[in-house]
């Protein structure tokens, strides 16, 4: 039996020591590294993305409760428009407001300035309603069972202005604007 067969030659006829360089370790080491930096790539894109969808839902669930409590304001200006006794706008630290208060929601501080609103069914959840006044309608209509036109009208204006805040950096300002031909 001959053991020096040319399928298992090494070069040598050797096999020791002295004649393996080590290589397939090296190779296997680089390619350990290459699939240690690929895994921490990937958790830390994971990591990334876990974060965004969490905010994203925090966002949504403020975008939510301010359109809720939005809603809340008006129901409350219909409830106003409809009651036969006149509400006063005008009255302090309730949370209603007239034209004349000049609120600017977009650059106040809702809980430093002193703004008063009204509190939804946490801190974070909160609303102001400020009356606008009486909207002048051009052009004509018919006054329903007469033949009378009425010349003009005017209509009352409301501006609800809902924020919620939900989370760490999650906040929503939503308002609206109601009109009513019934004064307030």
């Amino acid at each position: 039996m001959n053991l020096n067969n040319s399928k298992f030659n090494t070069g040598s006829g050797k096999a020791g020591p002295g004649t393996q360089r080590g290589v397939s370790l090296i190779v296997a080491l680089v390619m350990l590294i290459v699939l240690t930096l690929i895994g921490v790539s990937s958790m830390n894109t994971a990591i990334v993305e876990l974060k965004m969808a969490g905010s994203s839902q925090q966002q949504g669930i403020a975008l939510n409760r301010a359109n809720e409590l939005l809603r809340v304001g008006e129901d409350r200006m219909e409830a106003i428009v409809t009651d036969p006794q006149a509400f006063d706008f005008a009255a302090a630290d309730d949370g209603y407001y007239t034209k004349d208060d000049n609120i600017d929601v977009h650059n106040i501080h809702w809980a430093d300035n002193g703004l008063n609103s009204i509190q939804g069914a946490s801190s974070d959840e909160v609303y102001i309603a400020e009356y606008l006044g009486d909207e002048e309608i051009p052009g004509e209509s018919r006054k329903e069972g007469t033949d009378g036109r009425i010349i003009g009208g005017a209509v009352h204006t409301f501006r609800i202005t809902s924020r919620s805040a939900a989370g760490k950096s999650a906040l929503r300002l939503v308002q609206s604007i109601y009109v009513s031909t019934s004064p307030p």
